[in-house]
């Protein structure tokens, strides 16, 4: 008889078991539950990694410096405040 893991056999803890979230997305969903829909690019890629809401192919986080590059593509979405800190834009649901 097989010993299996029962992660393994739940599909708990298989890769790409998470929301199919872009990142722009996911840092939408957390900015928007934030204080002053604002955070540091460092804590909101952990947050984001934390709930499995965007992983990268290989299963890791995405870096703070892919956070901040996402500002200037989704500038519409996202201001870019002094000390790396990230806030939704007004108006952004």
């Amino acid at each position: 008889m097989l010993k299996y893991d029962d992660e393994v056999i739940n599909g708990t803890n298989m890769p790409g078991k998470q929301n199919n979230y872009t990142l722009h997305e996911a840092m939408k969903i957390v900015l928007s539950e934030a204080e002053n829909k604002t955070m540091h690019a460092s804590e909101l890629a952990d947050e984001i990694y934390r709930r499995r809401l965007y992983l990268k192919k290989d299963g890791s986080k995405a870096q703070y410096t892919q956070i901040r590059a996402r500002c200037g593509h989704y500038s519409e979405l996202f201001e870019a405040l002094p000390g790396n800190y990230i806030k939704l834009k007004e108006g952004v649901e």
